[in-house]
């Protein structure tokens, strides 16, 4: 299994729930895509007042 983690525009973990996830070849690219759409939106809309945008996220496998 792999991890797919969310990264925020400086580069550090989006603890948010639902940041790091555990897939398999076969979800890697709906749970990847999940991160982008659901949790960095929630997680830009916690730090709005430091300019977060959703769409400067990234996702990255360790």
């Amino acid at each position: 299994m792999r991890e797919l983690r969310l990264l925020d525009p400086n580069g550090y973990d989006a603890v948010t729930d639902g940041y790091r996830v555990f897939v398999t070849p076969e979800t890697s690219d709906a749970e990847s895509a999940r991160l982008r759409t659901e949790v960095a939106p929630r997680h830009a809309a916690e730090h709005d007042y430091a300019g977060y945008d959703p769409r400067d996220y990234r996702v990255q496998a360790a």
